[in-house]
């Protein structure tokens, strides 16, 4: 069993300004199948589009609100009225249009994505 604190666990900044920052809660180490993450994007920023490489991904709002874009359409997630899969190729951004910082819990399985995240500096 492996239990991480989100408090205790580094964060990581995007490489662009204002971007989100995310904590590596599992590793390849703790498992080969799935990664978590904890991301958090702060008022007013957004993630430009992008895939997840070979990882499908689950994202699970836990507090405010996300503007998850795919394919020309917007959809909103909020903590505890939504979650989203995106699939393996689909290429999503990501906006956070409210006036406080958005909470996300991310799965990717397989873990490879959390490895890009990896090499995202400290924040």
């Amino acid at each position: 069993m492996h239990v991480a604190e989100i408090s205790a666990s580094p964060r990581r900044r995007a490489p662009l300004p204002g971007g989100p920052t995310a904590a590596l809660l599992t590793t390849t180490e703790t498992s080969d199948q799935v990664a978590v993450l904890h991301v958090e994007l702060p008022a007013g920023a957004s993630m430009p589009e992008h895939d997840h490489g070979a990882s499908q991904i689950v994202l699970i709002p836990l507090a405010g609100s996300v503007e998850l874009h795919h394919d020309g359409q917007a959809r909103t997630l909020m903590a505890g009225m939504a979650a989203a899969h995106i699939a393996i190729g689909e290429r999503v951004s990501l906006a956070n249009p409210g006036t406080e910082p958005a909470s996300l819990m991310v799965v990717a399985s397989p873990p490879e994505f959390a490895g890009r995240l990896a090499s995202w500096p400290l924040a």
